[in-house]
Parts: C-alpha cells; sequence; structure tokens
C-alpha cells in the first residue's frame, strides 16, 4: 500500500502524471456506471417482461376459464332439464365449453412459471373440473335410465363447480395479483443505486474538466464534453424510461388490470346467482332461491331501467349500486361504455327470465323455460361480461407492451454510452498528454 501510494505521488508530481491520474478516475468511474446500469437496466427489463408475459396473461386466462366454466355449467344443467333425452345443441354446447376450459388449464399452467402456489391451485382446479364433468355424466346417465337420483348428481356437480370458482380459481387470481404487485414493486430496485453511480461518474467528469482546464489553461476539452454529455444521456435515458415505463405499468393497472379483476368478480356473481337458481329450481330449496338474489344484488340492487343503460353509454354514474355499476363507472372508453351498457341489458333480460320462471304455473313450465330462455339469456349475459373483458384485456396488454417497448435498447444503452464516454474522455486526456512530448 505505502509502495503505491508513493508512485501515486511521484506520478502526481508533474502535470502529465495527473493527467494520468485523473483519467483513470474518470474511466474507472464511467466502467463502474456502464456494469450498475447495465445490471438495473436488465433487471427493469427482466422484470417488466415477466409482467407482460406471465402475471398479466395468466390473470386474462383465468377469467376467460371462469366464462368457460359458466358456459359449461349453464349448458349441462339446461341439458338435464330439458328431459331424459336431453337438448343435442345443450349438450354440444356443454362438451365445447368443458373442452375450452380443460384447454385454457393448460395455458395458464404453462403461464404461470416457477410459481408453486399457482401450480397447486390449478392442480385443484383441474381435479375438480375433472370430479365436476364425472358428476354431470353421472347426472346424465341416471337421468336417462329414468333411475333416481340422477337430481342429486346434479346438484353436487352445481356445488362443486361454485365451489371451485369461489375458492380455487378466486385463490389463482390473488395468487397472480399479488405477484402482479410484488413484480411491480420490485421492478426498479437497481435504478437508484445506478442512478447514484452515473452521479459519481459525472461528478468525477466536472471535476476532471476543471482540473483539465486549470492545467492546460483552456475552457474545453471536446473529448472530455463528449463524455460528460453521453454518461447524462445514459443516465436520463434510464430514469425516464424506468419512469415512463412505471407510468405505463400503472395506466394498464388502473384502466385494465383492476377492471378484469372486477369484472372476474361480475363473472362469479353472476355464476353464483345462475347455479343457485338452478339448484332450488331442481330442489325447490327456498334457501338456495333466497342465495341466488342475493348474489342478484350484489350485481345490481335494482331493476335495470333504460336510463341506467343511456346512461352508462355516457359515461354517467347509474341510479342503482352494485358490481355493475362499478363496471359502468369505470369504463373508460366509447367502446367500452357500449359493452357494459350491452351487458347491463344482458343481465336484466336473464333477471326476468328468472321472474317469469318463477311465476310459472307449474314445474314443466319452469323447466322449459330454464332449459331456453333461461339458458340463452344467461349466456348472453356471459358473453357481454366476455366482451367487457376483452377490451380491458386489450388496454391492459397494450400497457404492459408500451412499457416493456420503454425498455427494448435500454440494457444496450446504459453499457455503450457510459464505455464511449470511456473512451471519448482517455481521448481528451491523452490528446494533453500529448503536447508534453
Amino acid at each position: 500500500m505505502k509502495r503505491l501510494l508513493g508512485r501515486l505521488r511521484v506520478l502526481g508530481s508533474t502535470t502529465p502524471g495527473r493527467y494520468r491520474l485523473w483519467s483513470g478516475a474518470v474511466a474507472a468511474a464511467l466502467v463502474a456506471m456502464a456494469l450498475v446500469g447495465t445490471a438495473a437496466a436488465t433487471a427493469l427489463q427482466s422484470a417488466t417482461d415477466g409482467i407482460r408475459q406471465n402475471s398479466g396473461p395468466v390473470l386474462v386466462a383465468t377469467q376467460q376459464l371462469v366464462a368457460s366454466l359458466a358456459e359449461a355449467d349453464a349448458a349441462a344443467s339446461a341439458a338435464f332439464l330439458s328431459g331424459r333425452q336431453e337438448d343435442p345443441e345443450q349438450r354440444r354446447l356443454y362438451e365445447e365449453a368443458l373442452a375450452r376450459a380443460n384447454a385454457q388449464l393448460e395455458d395458464v399452467s404453462s403461464l404461470v412459471g416457477d410459481d408453486d402456489a399457482a401450480h397447486r391451485s390449478l392442480k385443484n382446479v383441474s381435479v375438480q373440473v375433472t370430479r365436476y364433468a364425472g358428476l354431470v355424466e353421472a347426472a346424465r346417465a341416471t337421468n336417462r335410465a329414468g333411475v333416481a337420483g340422477a337430481e342429486a348428481y346434479l346438484v353436487e356437480a352445481l356445488d362443486l363447480l361454485g365451489a371451485v370458482v369461489a375458492g380455487e380459481v378466486s385463490a389463482l387470481t390473488r395468487i397472480t395479483q399479488e405477484r402482479f404487485g410484488r413484480d411491480e414493486a420490485g421492478r426498479d430496485a437497481g435504478v437508484l443505486v445506478a442512478a447514484a453511480v452515473a452521479l459519481v461518474a459525472v461528478g468525477t467528469l466536472v471535476a476532471a474538466q476543471r482540473a483539465v482546464t486549470r492545467m492546460s489553461r483552456r475552457l474545453l476539452n471536446v473529448p472530455l464534453v463528449v463524455a460528460t454529455g453521453a454518461a447524462v444521456a445514459a443516465a436520463a435515458w434510464l430514469v425516464v424510461a424506468n419512469a415512463r415505463s412505471g407510468d405505463d405499468l400503472a395506466q394498464a393497472r388502473e384502466f385494465g388490470y383492476d377492471s378484469i379483476a372486477l369484472t372476474a368478480r361480475i363473472q362469479s356473481t353472476g355464476f353464483r346467482a345462475k347455479a343457485d337458481q338452478t339448484v332450488a329450481l331442481i330442489t325447490n330449496d327456498a334457501a338456495r332461491r333466497a342465495n341466488a338474489d342475493r348474489a342478484a344484488a350484489e350485481l345490481l340492487a335494482a331493476a335495470v331501467t333504460p336510463a341506467d343503460v343511456e346512461a352508462a353509454r355516457q359515461g354517467r354514474p347509474l341510479a342503482s349500486a352494485g358490481l355493475l355499476a362499478d363496471a359502468a363507472a369505470r369504463a373508460d372508453s366509447p367502446r367500452e361504455r357500449a359493452a357494459v351498457a350491452a351487458m347491463l341489458v344482458r343481465w336484466q333480460r336473464y333477471a326476468e327470465t328468472v321472474a317469469e320462471m318463477r311465476a310459472a304455473a307449474d314445474a314443466d313450465a319452469r323447466r322449459a323455460i330454464a332449459v331456453g330462455p333461461g339458458s340463452s339469456t344467461f349466456n348472453g349475459f356471459n358473453f357481454s361480461v366476455e366482451s367487457v373483458l376483452s377490451d380491458n384485456r386489450s388496454q391492459f396488454l397494450g400497457g404492459l407492451q408500451d412499457a416493456g417497448d420503454r425498455l427494448r435498447f435500454l440494457p444496450v444503452v446504459a453499457l455503450l454510452l457510459p464505455l464511449g464516454a470511456a473512451a471519448a474522455a482517455l481521448l481528451g486526456f491523452q490528446l494533453r498528454i500529448n503536447e508534453y512530448r
């Protein structure tokens, strides 16, 4: 150490030696800036890509799974209630929706990556959906054979699927939301460190230029000025790209992700209302009928009026409260507002069909309404919810794509600009050193 200090003192005793000391300090600071900045930019880009490729698509796919399960359940119930020969069209709709749900489970599994909690939840969903399908087949076979107990199988299937949507699918949604929050919060952890190192590097460059001006008695050293500009540009690019990509993610969350989460609640609540209503029809259980009414009130506390539909289209608050009113308040584009208005219309049609079914004179009439208008109006509502989800999905994934695009060249810039600044600075010092030869 003493020998090193001695050499530094000897080197600093001459003007060329002092130039070399300053060039070494500047080069070291800029190389450190390049390394730390590249690491921070790579981590920022990786975390943002993780959100774009995993957390976001998983949430979207999970809600598509809920829609498919709701459609499968509505069709299975309608096919069962249509009689021993069952309606072939409803059977076809059930099989297609169930196949789509199984494919969506595979899609979600491929997207969640190494998240053990999500994989456990997915495995449970898959097992329960398989069990649900078995109960539906048992209800179908028993019903066609005219054996007692067919209705009990269907009720068990309805309750099982309702529990899956309310339990495991909701848990998967929660896990995905928590992962999104963690990824978003920890995304820019290294940016502050990189900014601090960049500040030190720029400060070293400024001090070096002052020293060169004093020793050379020249106002400017062009390569050092260029080096300072490159270092400032690299630091500014990192900070601005981080801020703007963060804004993109915030907008994606506000106008897409949170709306998707709300749509998920609407889907699961509508599903619960439909399932309880079907069980009440089969068993004549007043408690299940009351449960269906409570779920319906959670969606919207009062009947949908033409004024409500017009208010939704124009972006004005609805007179009634509920999840559908929340969706209307959150809609932020003409297309999304039109989709929410359609969702309100479709829900009111389903509610009117339920009222008509309950008022029917006998059990056969009630079943006929449930099989025909009841299934079609609920599927219409489910389709309109999917339309709103589609708009939210486009906004969400578009925002995530924008955030990723902001960072596309950031690691390259964070590496090359400081290294280029180091090369320019060394050239500037070498020009002054050459004057002493």
